[in-house]
């Protein structure tokens, strides 16, 4: 591996981030000319990077997920390659979504994911027994009710077919299993092995008597 595949993997969150200022200086030349939903996505985008930024801190977020699975995060090399895929995937569905703002369903799809983190970053804190938020979770709230938000105004000022809702439910269930699927190999783990083993300790979180040890 060179030395700039090894930078950009240990520095992926990074290079999202500057990748995102590309768009945002692009949104801004030519802000009277973009549709609603290029504006709202740019919005989105913008919540989303901060959010990998606060998911990543102290890699606390895969220090929790490791410990549901029985992985030590911090033993898979190079360094900074779990967040590869997840900032790949984020690049590719938000740059498809500003490029072709006719087809809705690409920019419902980076809405759904919003909405999904919220969830997701909602019930961690109670599957793993938290004392406080789980990693992430200040802008996943965020996110999820920003998506709600634009959910609403595209519906007030834009006219579509119910079907994009599907379209959109696809694209995103397909793209972010394919994201999960690189993201377990990361991890060293099967896709199947790591359902396996979620639903485990799942099952034992919930059937436990005594409370789990939370991540400080």
């Amino acid at each position: 591996m060179t030395r700039i595949i090894q930078f950009l993997v240990k520095n992926s969150t990074h290079v999202l981030a500057a990748y995102f200022l590309c768009w945002a200086m692009w949104g801004i030349l030519n802000w009277l000319d973009l549709l609603l939903v290029q504006k709202l996505i740019l919005g989105l985008f913008a919540l989303l990077v901060g959010h990998e930024y606060e998911e990543g801190y102290k890699e606390r977020f895969f220090g929790l997920m490791g410990s549901a699975v029985g992985i030590d995060p911090a033993s898979r090399k190079p360094e900074g390659i779990l967040h590869v895929s997840p900032d790949v995937y984020i690049a590719v569905i938000f740059t498809l979504a500003l490029i072709f703002p006719n087809a809705l369903w690409l920019s419902f799809a980076c809405l759904l994911l919003a909405f999904f983190e919220g969830f997701v970053h909602t019930m961690g804190i109670f599957l793993f027994r938290l004392k406080g938020v789980s990693p992430g979770w200040y802008s996943a709230v965020i996110m999820a009710a920003y998506s709600i938000w634009a959910v609403i105004l595209i519906g007030k000022n834009m006219e579509y077919p119910g079907i994009t809702w599907l379209w959109a439910f696809l694209w995103f269930f397909i793209t972010f299993l394919l994201m999960e699927m690189c993201e377990h190999r990361a991890l060293g783990i099967t896709t199947g092995e790591f359902i396996r083993r979620m639903k485990a300790f799942a099952k034992q979180r919930l059937i436990s008597i005594s409370p789990g040890t939370p991540l400080e």
